[in-house]
């Protein structure tokens, strides 16, 4: 964790809300509980015991061996449904590898969304850990795993980018949702429309919509609405990157489509 402290994606978010949530005082009890079936476990007192141990051998590849029979007890006890700590863990000790993976799908596929990114990863390995396939598995747990990771996210993000090409040209305007100063009353009318369709299905909310038609079609400028949220200019600008970016993967959904969002924000 040290060496991306810094690091504010999606990723790394997610590690720092698990590191909180594992040292609460009742998930203590749970891991004591937990590790009590397994005498290889027990050895550590603490989930950060188990963690630091993990992560320090993976690290440096010494005593792989040893780490991966730790990790297959691990993934052994934490079948169970019902142990959510076990899951954590396990996430935790491969958050290293899932975000080399994110940052690699990020820099190679431009127009996937760091947070579908990590999200897809995340998935991905809970699905993995639990699967069939890991519960026969006898050694390798911590390769194995990773491989199926990284296949599965590098398909996805194959199978979207595809969609994301295909939709390019019924989103055109979307990309950039604005309308210049000059141009014809129309499509104005048929964006704030679309806008108004997005709140009435909940997708946006009433002060996102307010905030778009004030900034992009009204042509009010960042730095006034920013003081009126109380936040910094480029707090604001990245708030409504944000809500675009949804809208963007709304365009592509077929129900949208039927709407003719295309002709919309055309």
């Amino acid at each position: 964790m040290s060496a991306r402290s810094n690091c504010c994606c999606p990723v790394c978010e997610l590690e720092r809300a698990l590191l909180v949530e594992l040292n609460r005082h009742r998930n203590e009890n749970e891991y004591r509980t937990l590790t009590s079936q397994s005498s290889i476990l027990s050895a550590f007192p603490t989930c950060t015991d188990l963690l630091s141990h993990l992560r320090e051998s993976y690290a440096t590849e010494t005593h792989v061996s040893g780490s991966d029979t730790i990790l297959g007890e691990l993934l052994r006890i934490s079948v169970n449904p019902q142990s959510e700590i076990g899951r954590h863990l396990l996430l935790l000790i491969l958050m290293p590898a899932i975000h080399r993976t994110s940052s690699q799908i990020t820099a190679g596929f431009p127009s996937l969304m760091r947070d579908d990114i990590a999200q897809h990863l995340v998935t991905a390995v809970l699905g993995i850990i639990s699967s069939p396939t890991m519960r026969t598995q006898t050694s390798h747990f911590a390769f194995t795993i990773t491989r199926a990771m990284r296949r599965s996210a590098f398909r996805w993000a194959v199978r979207e980018a595809d969609l994301a090409l295909a939709a390019n040209g019924e989103e055109t305007v979307l990309r950039d949702l604005s309308v210049d100063a000059g141009a014809s009353f129309e499509p104005k009318i048929l964006l704030s429309e679309f806008l108004t369709r997005c709140v009435s299905s909940g997708l946006l909310s009433p002060v996102e919509h307010e905030l778009l038609v004030l900034f992009k079609i009204r042509g009010v400028s960042s730095e006034v609405l920013a003081a009126r949220q109380n936040v910094s200019d480029v707090a604001f600008r990245h708030r409504m990157q944000r809500v675009i970016e949804k809208l963007r993967r709304a365009a592509r959904a077929p129900s949208m489509t039927r709407q003719r969002t295309d002709d919309a924000v055309a």
